[in-house]
């Protein structure tokens, strides 16, 4: 009788401190391009947006990862001069309103600058710190937290508007920049018992141990 109260007791436990997920696998928001050098000194740069953006939306239940194509660097200018040659700040920010507790925005910093090899090849490039990698919490602040979900995103960098001799500008010839999202893990619960489960545990324990101190007395009577 005893060894199936406790088998009942342990069970019930071990279901109200069970750790859940959450399967919060929609992610949906925005980016912003919050940085881009536009004017001189420097290369000066444009962008063309995807249809669609700057809104985002992945599902990583069905697909993981997933990719959006973000938008397209590109110059109109002809040559790649001296003052193009120095590094100019870019950064990306994405914001999130899927899933809920989220620590966003997701910040992507970078720098843009032109290049040449003795005036023959000419072109931008992009760099992205970190290798263009951010990563997203969520379900911080909820109840049972113990372990946050997490979501790495990635942006990609590369070369663009490269020519001979000079720059083949113009939109056609700029570097599509992607947004790569790759599901880590969902957040992990741990179930918060009510009070009177608590007290129904408490009391539980108790008994048994009660019932194994009255068998051990039985025994060295």
């Amino acid at each position: 009788m005893t060894r199936k109260f406790l088998t009942a007791i342990a069970a019930a436990a071990g279901v109200a401190l069970a750790a859940t997920s959450a399967n919060a696998t929609v992610f949906a928001g925005h980016w912003e391009l919050s940085q881009l050098d536009t004017a001189d000194p420097g290369l000066v740069l444009n962008t063309w947006t995807f249809p669609g953006g700057p809104d985002f939306s992945v599902d990583l239940g069905a697909q993981d990862p997933d990719y959006v194509d973000l938008f397209k660097l590109y110059t109109d200018e002809t040559h790649i001069n001296a003052d193009d040659t120095a590094t100019s700040a870019i950064q990306l920010k994405f914001f999130f309103d899927t899933p809920a507790n989220n620590d966003g925005p997701v910040v992507v910093d970078g720098g843009t600058k032109g290049y040449t090899f003795l005036g023959i090849f000419q072109g931008g490039v992009l760099t992205w710190a970190n290798g263009g990698q951010g990563l997203l919490t969520w379900g911080n602040g909820e109840p049972g937290l113990i372990e946050p979900g997490r979501m790495t995103l990635t942006v990609n960098g590369g070369k663009f508007n490269e020519g001979i001799f000079g720059v083949h500008e113009g939109k056609k010839h700029g570097l599509v920049v992607t947004a790569k999202f790759d599901w880590d893990n969902d957040p992990v619960f741990g179930a918060v018992p009510e009070p009177a489960t608590w007290a129904l545990m408490i009391g539980g324990f108790g008994m048994a141990g009660g019932a194994l101190r009255r068998r051990r007395a039985l025994a060295t009577a």
